[in-house]
């Protein structure tokens, strides 16, 4: 007779005592995504994560799937200090001229001494230079792509570490036949690895790289008869398990899959577990390695996922998550823009049952095409270039095993720029305004007459910057108290009136 969780040992939870066991006696696989960490970490969580893993012996085993990617991905992982360090210079120039340029139009305004205005433009002076000497001493030591392969710190760590712990590659019949799999599991959306459909053909092994690096490790552990932990970076629901942003242990298809085979059990974990219980096996390490290490690093990951050439994957601002938005309601889809709007308000994540209810769905409808519009505009805002290249979708299906998906997930620097904030007192304004149009709620502020006219161009002035493109294409973006530039004015006191696309005006007015 079985017993509660025969037959179902996927649903059941282990404890941190069981996962510090399995660090123990486990065989312990590595994913390529944990190895190209360590070129992004700083120094001490390297050197504490390699020194865990070292820690572990024979029992340290990485796929060949894994170093492959390794070696695909690992001048991606480097990436570029010296344009990072000139994208931040530029970036902090430019907002220093704005913040001078705010303070002498808010000076104009209340009439502020001479003196008192150059000892605030001081100090903003010693603030701005503050930072660009902390972006100018950050990390000299780094690797850059050019750096030889023997003058490579990293590499000189792993060669050591991994040698006679990478597992050959099957020979040509079984791979083939293990790369079919893979992509029929993707097909079936059976994890791991399903979401990364998108892949296609961009490399031999297509969407199936993920089921490689999972089954040829569980291959290992049958061999050894152990307990397996998969350690990766990857919090993807094909991987995990998941209740919201918990992340409870592997999938219960790959549990069971797992248990059937060996009769052993299935751990995942991420680097930052192993720092967090590195005292299992007698290691010590900085209490700072494990937060560096947990710290998300998806923009760079996402880069891996999806095999593309560029360094990074660009990021949503907030002005082209506006500027989406407003073309979903000029479109007539006011209904994706709640759904976007109501998962940031989810933490990033909205259910299929809170959809359906929004888009005022029948059950028995099907998402076919669901995420098409916002794909589209994606594309557009690429064509204008808005958005890099490479950028994460702004709805992304997801499944947690063959049939109709169970949620909605919206890229995390959205749910950043939509998302809720914290209470207000009541003395605080319903408006906030944010980014780069401070400046003219600054402005609009120290204004004394119950309304006022500009020129799009003076509004330039004040900010510094230009007008997000929507702003002289779609009248409703200046109603909108949706994005940053409506927050902005509302947050003044103002809301705008008469404006005039083609003349490029704009009347502001008191708000009663």
């Amino acid at each position: 007779m079985a017993g509660l969780f025969d037959g179902f040992e996927g649903y059941r939870v282990v404890t941190t005592a069981e996962k510090r066991q399995a660090l123990t006696a486990a065989l312990v696989a590595v994913d390529a995504n944990v190895l190209l960490n360590l070129y992004r970490y700083n120094p001490r969580t390297t050197n504490d994560l390699v020194a865990v893993l070292d820690k572990l012996g024979d029992r340290l085993v990485v796929p060949h799937q894994a170093i492959l990617e390794f070696h695909r991905n690992r001048l991606k992982a480097i990436g570029n200090p010296e344009q990072a360090n000139n994208d931040a210079r530029t970036a902090l120039d430019k907002s220093q001229q704005a913040a001078l340029r705010a303070l002498d139009s808010w000076s104009k305004q209340v009439a502020l001494d001479e003196s008192q205005l150059q000892h605030l433009h001081a100090d903003v002076g010693q603030i701005f230079d503050k930072l660009r000497a902390a972006v100018d001493g950050a990390a000299p030591d780094r690797v850059h792509p050019s750096t030889p392969t023997d003058e490579d710190p990293v590499l000189h760590r792993l060669t050591d570490l991994l040698d006679g712990k990478v597992l050959s590659r099957p020979d040509d019949a079984r791979w083939s036949a293990l790369i079919d799999e893979g992509k029929q599991r993707v097909a079936d959306l059976v994890p791991p690895g399903y979401l990364d459909a998108e892949k296609g053909d961009q490399n031999p092994e297509g969407a199936a790289g993920d089921f490689l690096v999972y089954t040829q490790a569980c291959e290992e552990a049958k061999t050894r008869q152990l307990d397996l932990v998969i350690v990766t970076n990857d919090e993807k629901e094909d991987w995990w398990w998941r209740r919201g942003g918990d992340l409870i242990g592997p999938r219960q298809e790959m549990t069971r899959e797992f248990f059937d085979l060996t009769g052993h059990r299935l751990f995942l974990m991420r680097p930052s577990d192993l720092l967090d219980h590195s005292d299992a096996l007698n290691v010590q390490v900085n209490p700072n390695s494990a937060k560096d290490a947990g710290t998300s690093r998806s923009d760079i990951d996402d880069v891996i996922d999806a095999g593309v050439d560029d360094v990074g994957v660009g990021e949503w601002t907030a002005e082209t998550v506006d500027d989406l938005l407003d073309r979903l309601r000029v479109e007539s889809r006011r209904d994706l823009a709640e759904v976007i709007l109501e998962a940031a308000r989810q933490g990033g994540t909205i259910s299929r049952d809170a959809v359906y209810a929004i888009c005022g769905y029948s059950n028995d409808r099907l998402l076919v095409g669901f995420t098409r519009p916002t794909a589209r505009i994606t594309a557009s805002l690429q064509a204008e270039q808005r958005l890099p290249e490479a950028v994460t979708p702004m709805l992304t299906a997801l499944y947690r095993g063959p049939g109709r998906l169970y949620a909605v997930r919206i890229p995390p620097e959205v749910t950043e720029i939509l998302g809720p904030r914290s209470p207000r007192s009541d003395t605080e304004s319903e408006f906030e305004p944010a980014g780069k149009y401070r400046p003219l709620a600054d402005y609009l502020s120290a204004v004394r007459a119950d309304s006022t006219s500009m020129t799009f161009a003076e509004i330039e002035d004040i900010l510094g910057d230009a007008l997000a493109p929507s702003a002289r294409k779609h009248l409703p973006y200046w109603y909108s108290s949706q994005n940053s530039l409506g927050k902005a004015i509302a947050a003044a006191g103002f809301r705008p009136r008469g404006v005039r696309i083609e003349a490029e005006t704009v009347d502001f007015h008191r708000r009663g």
